[in-house]
């Protein structure tokens, strides 16, 4: 034992303040990770225990402790005796943590073991779990509603706005409605956007808003509400095309979906940023979900080869499916007035953004003001960039938005002109084909499937060079009498490979993909 006062008094102060700090350290690891620790029961009994040590370790020892001499008696004090019958056992008291089965089960083993007994103290040292009401139970009910019985298709899009994709949807579910190739089809729409074209869809077809009905939760949530639905349904198909929601449901519960619905997605092009990036849903998520894939669809062989290279996929699992243009009666007419025209009218339609690239078309119409040209052009902007510099060229004349090309009269154009920097297989491309319109068009994606230098059509590469554009619209000028063998030759290949009868045909081909 220590006698120096000194040094007891400075061990004291020493222990203090230890002792202080521990708190201190404890109250703030208690902030943090009480959370954690009332989680996980075994890391909160843990806990409980490393507290008790901890204190009794750094307590501050007895300076003077109490001496007990031996010849100092202790003396008891008598209690009064009491009869065994009338020895109560108190009552622990119960917690509505507790449920009263346990409370029962607890005193039942009590009987058998003594030392077991549901103490108050021990009751309050047991950590519970409430579980939190989740939010997505009554929209899952809601949504179940939508979704209806029997439903063997559904398709993943983000919207059914007017676009090549969206009628690639309205095709697929077209042809298996009228061919009775399935029960019931569900289209869900991912994206908070309204979906004109939805009006398009067989009337059997049950579209379901989901992003708009759900816009409110985070993304977790409507990936959780998504994955149920599609689980406990398990729907023979589920085919997702341009649906960013639905690839990364493919991509974290793919293995879940594919023991009990087969996964189909499409895929039409690369996309590309303004730095020249490869972007898209084939570079962010195919590559993490195509095993899970059944098959890989796409509408040209352009796209599936680059994959193929990239990526190295099993090109057994990837499938070109051709889309079909509807029957429409060629219009154009290459007639003696056709040939014997002094100008030379040039149609362009299509978005005016960054992907057509209309200030390609621009500098077109720059380099052939000295030539009778005069360029006619259709399309629409969420911003208002191309419109004043199209006013600002003479042999341009913009014509605002149209309704598909075939609203336009093809008679009154000699030629169809296309500038995209990156593409599939252009609908728009199909439809002047159709028309019987000669096309001209970048070089880029599966454009040459379709379009065959100087037999169904002209190729610009690069699709950059304005002069090469200006000096083939001067050739075709000049030359304007083979307009009609090659509009010919294209309207042919278009009968042989881009009919609905073909497509019909072919969608059966499609391994797994109908249910009769």
């Amino acid at each position: 034992m220590i006698t120096n006062p000194r040094y007891r008094l400075l061990l004291n102060y020493i222990f203090r303040v230890i002792y202080a700090a521990a708190i201190y350290a404890y109250k703030g690891m208690k902030y943090f990770f009480r959370p954690l620790v009332h989680i996980h029961p075994r890391i909160y009994r843990f806990a409980v225990t490393l507290r008790e040590a901890v204190k009794e370790l750094i307590r501050p020892p007895e300076i003077s402790p109490p001496v007990i001499f031996p010849e100092s008696p202790v003396r008891e004090v008598a209690k009064e005796e009491k009869p065994l019958e009338n020895i109560c056992v108190p009552e622990a008291e119960t917690s509505p943590r507790i449920p009263a089965w346990l409370m029962e089960e607890w005193r039942d083993i009590h009987a058998v073991e003594p030392q077991l007994f549901p103490e108050k103290w021990l009751i309050e040292t047991i950590p519970t779990y409430h579980v939190p009401n989740s939010r997505i139970a009554e929209p899952y009910l809601e949504l179940c509603s939508f979704y209806g019985d029997d439903v063997s298709h559904v398709f993943l899009v983000p919207w059914l706005v007017k676009g090549g994709a969206d009628l690639v949807v309205i095709n697929y579910v077209q042809s298996l409605t009228m061919q009775h190739l399935a029960r019931h089809i569900a289209v869900i729409s991912t994206l908070n956007v309204d979906s004109p074209w939805k009006e398009r869809l067989p009337a059997q077809t049950r579209f379901i808003e989901f992003g708009k009905m759900y816009h409110w939760m985070s993304p977790e949530e409507q990936e959780k509400l998504l994955i149920r639905l599609l689980v406990q349904n398990a729907p023979k198909v589920i085919h997702n095309i341009n649906s960013d929601l639905g690839y990364r449901v493919f991509v974290k519960y793919g293995k879940a979906l594919q023991g009990m619905s087969k996964l189909y997605a499409s895929s039409f092009c690369l996309d590309m940023t303004e730095e020249g990036r490869y972007a898209g849903y084939p570079i962010w998520y195919l590559p993490k979900c195509f095993d899970i894939l059944e098959v890989l669809l796409s509408e040209n062989h352009t796209h599936l080869e680059i994959l193929e290279e990239l990526y190295a996929f099993d090109r057994k699992k990837m499938y070109v499916h051709y889309q079909p243009v509807a029957s429409i009666p060629k219009q154009k007419q290459f007639d003696e007035r056709y040939l014997n025209k002094e100008t030379f009218d040039i149609l362009w339609a299509g978005r005016l953004d960054r992907q057509k690239r209309p200030d390609i078309l621009i500098r077109i119409a720059e380099k052939c003001k000295a030539l009778p040209f005069r360029f006619h052009v259709y399309g629409s902007t969420d911003a208002d960039v191309y419109t004043q510099q199209f006013e600002e060229l003479e042999n341009i004349s913009y014509h605002g938005q149209f309704n598909g090309l075939p609203s336009i009269d093809a008679n009154n154009y000699d030629v169809f002109l296309y500038t995209s920097q990156w593409d599939g297989m252009p609908n728009v491309l199909l439809e002047a084909v159709s028309l019987g319109l000669p096309v001209i068009a970048s070089d880029v994606g599966g454009i040459r499937e379709l379009i065959v230098h100087e037999k169904t059509g002209f190729l610009i590469s690069p699709y950059t060079d304005a002069d090469v554009y200006a000096d083939c619209l001067q050739h075709i000028f000049e030359n304007r009498s083979m307009l009609a063998e090659i509009a010919d030759n294209a309207f042919q290949l278009l009968a042989e490979r881009h009919s609905w009868e073909v497509f019909n045909k072919n969608i059966k081909k499609i391994p797994h993909y109908c249910v009769f």
